[in-house]
């Protein structure tokens, strides 16, 4: 009816040649396969490459400094959640032909054809459906070559943890990678970690994925299943195996969920290829005699009692449920199962490995991430359930998608789901282009209908100035995205960091050889986990390279707290109400006596906030800190000794939010910090002038005679 039906199988329709066109070779479709999922794999691999395992290479080559700068300014920049807006914006307004019926003008054919590389569909950009065979052909490739994906990286995954596995049991290699065994005549294995050539007590330190660098820290009696207190090389082979696997699982649902994040519109549309039908009229004689074809394959008439329709009920309603049904629901299972640990902020191996739905939002608004997936599914393939016949020539399903971005749009700004104000900025921008599409689309279809209408009622002299607004808005989204990136990433390399004010130089990050953090910071959670999130990130702003031990960032067993209290050169006290009535904060502050760490108050001075007065604190503190004989610090005297170290060795810091203030607080936090490092305990008259950070507000002096006016009756 369209005449887009070429006779030979051999041969498609092709629209950029206005004909029937040879079907391409299959060793051509591998070609294309493979460069498509080799650049998505560059693609993703670039975004890595400022990660842990790049910034491993990048310090061997450019030294640490440039390693941790690059990894901060990936982490300033935010480039996760851009990625996704950016790709979901794509994803639908690529629809507009295909499902909504609204083709731009010719002119901009080939412009549209960029963006349907962010529809990630594997077949429809590599091979011509018509190509690949029957109608039911077709649905079985469509719905379950994501799914070949998945299980060739899993099996790349097993390979890997199974190398990695085969290589740590060959002591020739374990020798060329610097490894440090120390093993008694007992059978006892023990791990240097900190190179003084004495064992560790009491520890071992697994390397999981034999990059020379012990991953954690594991207590001797986690290994050491016999319970004979020994730990054997069998005990410690069978551990790492463990967490090979446990981490292999971890990177294959992350795979899974990566690709089923990008996949599930062009799946789900693929899958609804099997109900788009286009009505045709059949007589010039009676306007009203019509017949309906499947616009994918123009051979199956859209009528129950064709044989070919009907066999491709089976099909379409299994890959239905499939994807748009159980693909969302696994999703949210998961983040169901997750949520008590995102909301506790605390980072477990599952939370972990779901991390690209949950990062970006607020810790409330976890789920966020699947309320946007069901709207673009719906944008992209579920609205084809309205007017399966001729709903691509008509208007309502554009009305409905107009409707359904702005009320998106609304619930967007009422909610403000994500972490960064540009990130939420950037979306509120993506949604309101998308609903101004899809107005366009309408202009377009009113405009192809009859030319004197589109002038009369729209103003355009034909469609092609639709076609016009729609490409102005899809290149504005590109803007858009590209100059928040590129004002982020300016504003990051930008960022003033700490100075001596002595040099003018960046401070020497030192670490004790026995340490892996500068320093350990400990907090109740219900009056003072906001205010410790804040003091870490802005110290890690302006110290780049400093390493704070935050248990949403390092914890995952609750039993190796003191564990982590001993891994870090300093402890960080964040005083407020209920500090040490928390069974956990006294544990951090009895290993911190035990391993003799310098502690750094800081004291929250708001009551509004969760803080209270100096007073309550030391009564607080003799009130609970009586324990005899705690389990980390058996030498422990009292609460006499709580005190002396925790209000009298050191004047507590007061925490102040407000700007030039907060910077003063956090200037004290770092000098302390490097007062008690091993770099400057040596260099002490390096720290004489303190620190300074450009910008920072000067001393202030009036400039004139001034009259100051005194009322008597005001205390103080």
């Amino acid at each position: 009816p369209l005449c887009e039906w070429c006779v030979s199988d051999e041969q498609h329709f092709s629209r950029k040649e206005r004909g029937c066109a040879d079907c391409p070779t299959v060793g051509r479709f591998g070609i294309l396969a493979a460069a498509l999922v080799a650049l998505a794999g560059t693609a993703f691999l670039s975004y890595r490459a400022l990660s842990r395992i790049a910034v491993k290479a990048l310090r061997r080559i450019f030294g640490p400094a440039v390693a941790i700068r690059l990894s901060q300014l990936e982490a300033r920049v935010g480039f996760q959640p851009k990625l996704k807006i950016v790709v979901s914006f794509y994803q639908v307004a690529t629809t507009l032909g295909p499902v909504y019926g609204a083709r731009l003008h010719e002119d901009f054919t080939s412009w549209i054809r960029v963006f349907e590389f962010f529809s990630f569909d594997l077949l429809g950009l590599t091979y011509p459906d018509a190509c690949i065979g029957s109608m039911r052909h077709r649905l079985l490739l469509a719905a379950l070559w994501p799914f070949a994906v998945i299980l060739l990286g899993s099996a790349a995954f097993a390979a890997h943890a199974l190398t990695v596995w085969l290589l740590l049991r060959n002591p020739v290699w374990q020798s060329r990678r610097g490894r440090r065994w120390q093993s008694g005549t007992s059978g006892i294995v023990a791990v240097d970690a900190d190179g003084d050539g004495i064992p560790d007590r009491g520890v071992v330190a697994v390397d999981v994925d034999g990059d020379g660098t012990p991953d954690h820290i594991e207590d001797v009696d986690v290994i050491d299943t016999d319970g004979d207190g020994e730990v054997t090389v069998s005990e410690l082979n069978k551990h790492r195996w463990r967490e090979l696997v446990r981490e292999t699982q971890s990177r294959i649902l992350y795979l899974a969920i990566l690709v089923a994040y990008f996949v599930l519109p062009s799946v789900s549309r693929s899958i609804f290829k099997a109900r788009m039908c286009e009505s045709f009229g059949i007589s010039v004689f009676d306007a009203t005699a019509r017949r309906s074809y499947l616009v994918a394959d123009l051979e199956v008439l859209c009528r129950s009692d064709d044989e070919m329709y009907r066999g491709l009920d089976a099909y379409f309603w299994a890959f239905f449920v499939l994807w748009p049904v159980l693909v969302p629901l696994v999703l949210l299972g998961l983040l169901l199962w997750i949520r008590r640990d995102v909301r506790a902020l605390r980072v477990t191996r599952l939370s972990r490995a779901c991390r690209f739905l949950w990062r970006d939002y607020n810790a409330s608004c976890h789920y966020w991430e699947l309320a946007d997936l069901y709207r673009k599914l719906f944008l992209a393939s579920l609205v084809l359930f309205i007017q399966t016949d001729d709903g691509s020539s008509k208007l309502l399903r554009l009305i409905v998608a107009s409707v359904v971005s702005a009320l998106f749009l609304t619930a967007l700004a009422l909610v403000k789901p994500f972490k960064r104000f540009d990130d939420f900025y950037l979306a509120c921008t993506a949604n309101l282009l998308l609903a101004c599409c899809f107005i366009s689309g309408t202009v377009i279809q009113l405009c192809e209908s009859a030319d004197d209408m589109c002038k009369t009622l729209v103003g355009f002299e034909s469609a092609r100035g639709a076609s016009e607004f729609v490409v102005v808005l899809t290149v504005a989204m590109l803007i858009a995205s590209l100059l928040v990136v590129l004002f982020k990433t300016v504003s990051a390399v930008r960022m003033p960091t700490v100075r001596l004010t002595s040099s003018g130089r960046p401070p020497v990050l030192e670490l004790s050889p026995e340490c892996h953090f500068h320093g350990f910071i400990s907090h109740c959670w219900g009056t003072g986990q906001d205010q410790t999130h804040t003091v870490v990130r802005q110290l890690q702003l302006l110290l780049p390279g400093v390493r704070i031990w935050l248990d949403v960032d390092n914890l995952e067993d609750v039993g190796r707290l003191e564990e982590s209290v001993r891994d870090a050169t300093t402890f960080l006290v964040f005083l407020s109400a209920g500090y040490f009535r928390s069974f956990n904060c006294r544990r951090e502050l009895y290993a911190a006596l035990a391993s003799n760490r310098p502690f750094i108050p800081i004291f929250e001075a708001d009551v509004a906030k969760g803080g209270a007065s100096i007073e309550a604190l030391k009564a607080e503190c003799r009130e609970n800190c009586v324990e005899a004989a705690p389990a980390a610090y058996p030498n422990y005297s009292g609460p006499g000794e709580m005190l002396a170290r925790v209000f009298e060795e050191a004047a507590p810091i007061v925490w102040v939010r407000v700007n030039a203030f907060q910077l003063v607080s956090l200037k004290a936090v770092v000098l302390r910090m490097l007062r008690h490092s091993p770099y400057y305990a040596s260099r002490p008259a390096e720290l004489a002038d303190g620190v300074l950070v450009p910008g920072q507000a000067g001393p202030v002096a009036f400039s004139g005679p001034v009259t100051i006016l005194v009322c008597r009756d005001n205390d103080g």
